[in-house]
């Protein structure tokens, strides 16, 4: 079926992969979506089993056989909720499939081979795993993932987000534009909400420091000038998304100005106003090809605890 999105899920049992996949039915449109729940089963090596051979460790392996029996029963418990969950969101069960494979060189990586068979739109995954351990921002295969999945939007699901406001982080550039037109795709006569956000850096200078030049003045004038750099840009991401079927009443844009941070405003104004979701570009417009990610752009995810971010390439 043409336009079809077809979206990657790894599960692992946890609550936080069950909190992605109801994310996933509030947002996504059944009748344009399929997904694929996907889990890496991390078994012991065959070489581990082998001690059971051996008198002297049979009783010490007991308690990890039961273990491992366990954990895969827990995984499968949850991937039968998930797939109620999906159901009763609308999505039919021929549009949920589950792909189980033991791991081959890793659990991020194997998902990343898994993703990049070109069979998906986007990846959606928990900001923590099964672990879920106090203090850690990002658990190891998300930011992992984060790394190296550049081929697709990444989503990154932490708490329990709202599902239905979306705020873009817009530069202008031309991966701002792709976030823009990704939103489109998928939210288009969804109803949700969407603001186009813009931050304007302060100049980060004291009256003390140019004391012969009016400082007010200055950051007047650089204010306007950056305001009048980024409204046709702000102009055209809005006529992109009324285009792809997004309701214009549902669209605002704002502009924040003389902010110290950029990523620091994009959290703050996202909480203030109630936004679940933050959709940003991989890099922006001072991009250089070495870097996976943007500094603004790890920034606001590791500040996102509870918020979802798309991290579009």
């Amino acid at each position: 079926m043409k336009n079809v999105l077809r979206v990657l899920i790894p599960v692992d049992g946890s609550k936080q992969s069950l909190i992605a996949v109801r994310y996933v039915g509030s947002v996504l449109k059944p009748k344009n979506a399929k997904i694929v729940f996907f889990y890496v089963d991390s078994e012991l090596p065959e070489s581990f089993w082998d001690l059971e051979k051996n008198p002297d460790f049979r009783s010490k392996l007991a308690p990890v056989k039961a273990w491992a029996e366990q954990r895969k029963q827990l995984v499968t418990d949850s991937i039968k909720k998930a797939g109620k969950i999906l159901i009763s969101d609308g999505f039919s069960a021929d549009a949920l499939s589950t792909k189980i494979q033991g791991r081959k060189t890793g659990i991020a990586r194997d998902i990343l081979q898994e993703a990049n068979t070109g069979e998906y739109k986007a990846v959606v995954v928990g900001r923590t795993g099964i672990s879920n351990a106090k203090g850690i921002v990002l658990g190891s295969v998300a930011n992992k993932l984060i790394g190296n999945l550049v081929e697709m939007p990444l989503i990154v699901i932490g708490g329990k987000p709202d599902t239905k406001k979306f705020l873009i982080a817009f530069d202008g550039s031309k991966g701002s534009m792709k976030c823009v037109s990704i939103v489109g795709a998928m939210l288009n006569n969804t109803g949700s909400e969407i603001m186009i956000c813009h931050v304007i850096r302060s100049l980060g200078i004291e009256q003390q420091s140019l004391n012969e030049i009016p400082i007010t003045e200055l950051k007047k004038d650089w204010t306007e000038a950056n305001i009048k750099k980024i409204k046709p840009a702000m102009e055209e991401a809005k006529r992109k998304l009324i285009a792809a079927g997004i309701d214009p009443s549902k669209i605002t844009e704002k502009i924040l100005t003389d902010r110290a941070s950029r990523a620091g405003s994009v959290i703050a104004e996202a909480r203030e106003g109630g936004y679940g979701t933050i959709v940003l570009g991989r890099r922006g417009l001072s991009a250089t090809q070495e870097y996976f990610i943007g500094r603004v752009s790890r920034k606001i995810l590791h500040m996102a605890k509870k918020i979802a971010v798309w991290v579009v390439n």
